[in-house]
């Protein structure tokens, strides 16, 4: 009898390694608040992982505000594989899929997911950061009637514009 209540109640091993861990970790933190130039130190490498962490995370988007065209170096970045691919492995394949909300959704509760944190994939896409603005190019040819009708006029002042637009 006593030997089957004392393997009913044995320590986890791997409980004991994750909470034997974590008391280090909370006495590491206790030591540098105690300790001036250690505190400083860890803010110093924690603001340098930030401005890293800052700047790839620009880098992610930057591309697509260049002055080129944004197909021409996703497709040079897609290469190089600097790109997540576009799509998702985990999705079931046949059936009816079943749409989810882009926010905070998969991943730890709470904590992003597969479509947040610039992993969307229609944000990695080429012309995210541009997007469209009304009326720049809504420049539409006259009709054949109004042209026929002006004698011409209408789609020969049309072909000016489009030649001039081309030009800068």
């Amino acid at each position: 009898l006593n030997e089957l209540f004392s393997s009913l109640f044995k320590p986890d091993e791997e409980k004991q390694a994750e909470i034997d861990r974590a008391y280090a970790e909370q006495l590491e933190v206790a030591a540098r608040r105690k300790n001036p130039k250690a505190s400083a130190e860890y803010m110093r490498a924690t603001e340098k992982r930030r401005r890293e962490s800052s700047a790839a995370f620009a880098d992610k988007f930057a591309w697509q505000r260049g002055k080129e065209d944004p197909l021409v170096e996703w497709k040079k970045r897609q290469k190089e594989g600097k790109l997540n691919p576009l799509g998702y492995e985990d999705e079931p394949k046949g059936g009816i899929p079943m749409p989810m909300a882009s926010f905070g959704v998969g991943g730890e509760f709470g904590v992003g997911g597969k479509y947040d944190n610039g992993e969307r994939f229609d944000l990695r896409l080429p012309y995210a950061e541009q997007g469209w603005v009304e009326g720049e190019d809504d420049e539409q040819a006259p009709g054949f009637f109004e042209n026929l009708l002006s004698g011409g006029k209408l789609q020969r002042a049309y072909d000016e514009m489009m030649r001039q637009k081309r030009e800068r």
